[in-house]
């Protein structure tokens, strides 16, 4: 029997990045519950957690207890997931910390893609064309009596020279450095071809996903 799986995220990039897998591993997975009417089902969680792992469980509980009501009988679970970002070379009071997106704080508007690739680049272009930089992950998988944390950092290469189009839901592929070509050109993470990007990325995507596997006692297909 498949198991269920929401991650209610209103990043389609993010929900896109993880099912291909899913699928592979034989898990039934959604981005969102629907009503009656088709709409999709979500939940206004106040994201002022201190750390990533907080942000991810309030939003995991949350949505489970929602879905709960609808789905008294199904066996599934929530995983959400919160990141933040460190770039070496900027003040402390300039890193983006746990608002990768709300430039303003807490209270701040969530940036759009196009906003997420000027501010960053500017910032990579002030250090001086390349920068460092930890991306800190918090997955967190909920089936209403206990949490499953997976946490884990990536080191990343930021250049100042964006690559377009822009990766929908994922901005920071566009200036993320993952290889050269053989005239030195730079290779973004966006240039990849799909298959390549799913193998790139499948160190970390692996992880979500025998999480799942493990806890929710998936028989691999």
């Amino acid at each position: 029997m498949n198991k269920t799986v929401f991650f209610p995220t209103n990043n389609i990039g993010k929900f896109e990045r993880y099912k291909n897998a899913f699928q592979k591993a034989g898990v039934e997975y959604y981005r969102y519950l629907q009503d009656e009417n088709g709409e999709n089902i979500k939940v206004e969680v106040n994201e002022d957690g201190k750390t990533t792992r907080e942000n991810a469980e309030k939003k995991a509980k949350a949505y489970y207890n929602e879905y709960k009501k609808k789905l008294p009988k199904t066996d599934f679970a929530i995983i959400t997931s919160d990141e933040a970002l460190h770039i070496d070379g900027l003040q402390d009071n300039e890193q983006p910390g746990l608002f990768v997106r709300r430039f303003q704080g807490l209270n701040g508007s969530r940036a759009t893609d196009e906003e997420v690739v000027e501010r960053y680049t500017s910032f990579v272009k002030k250090i001086g064309g390349h920068a460092k930089a930890k991306l800190k992950y918090s997955f967190v998988m909920y089936e209403g009596n206990k949490f499953y944390d997976l946490e884990w950092e990536e080191p990343v290469l930021f250049s100042d020279k964006p690559h377009l189009p822009i990766t929908k839901g994922y901005p920071l592929n566009n200036i993320t450095i993952v290889d050269r070509n053989n005239d030195g050109e730079e290779i973004m993470l966006s240039d990849l071809t799909q298959e390549k990007r799913e193998m790139y990325l499948a160190q970390y995507t692996g992880k979500v996903v025998d999480l799942v596997k493990n806890k929710m006692k998936v028989k691999t297909k």
